[in-house]
């Protein structure tokens, strides 16, 4: 690029969702609702150049309603290269009250054309899981 030339960038929102069902899962219905057993959800991401948002929601029985929720931000200004590697997230919800039926992730990332090529937000291995306490 000749020197004084304009930098131009192009963003694009990704997002990624998925509803997990926990009685397809295994899960009863007394179990969610008297014991509300704690329900642990993880994430890798790799912090890339943009802002990257990951939203858990618990859902009651008509997959709408949310009944507790757990929003994790990236930075919202560009992250160096030398600066970008895998952060984990998780969260234990409990307490939830009565009426738990699914869990719902969304990954909302803002992805960046540059002069250089993409840059992309890489999720993977999402996870939730459900520990009986003591």
């Amino acid at each position: 690029m000749a020197p004084g030339a304009a930098h131009f960038y192009c963003y694009y929102w990704c997002v990624k969702q998925q509803r997990v069902d926990l009685l397809a899962e295994g899960l009863w219905e007394a179990l969610l609702d008297s014991y509300q057993p704690n329900i642990t959800v993880m994430d890798w991401y790799w912090l890339s150049c943009e802002c990257t948002g990951l939203h858990v929601r618990l859902l009651a029985a008509d997959g709408q309603t949310s009944l507790q929720e757990f929003h994790h931000e990236s930075p919202k200004d560009g992250v160096p290269q030398e600066k970008r590697n895998w952060c984990h997230v998780s969260h234990v919800f409990h307490g939830y009250g009565p009426g738990v039926r699914y869990v719902h992730f969304q990954h909302k990332t803002l992805d960046a054309e540059t002069p250089d090529g993409f840059c992309r937000t890489r999720a993977t291995d999402s996870s939730v899981s459900v520990q009986l306490r003591d």
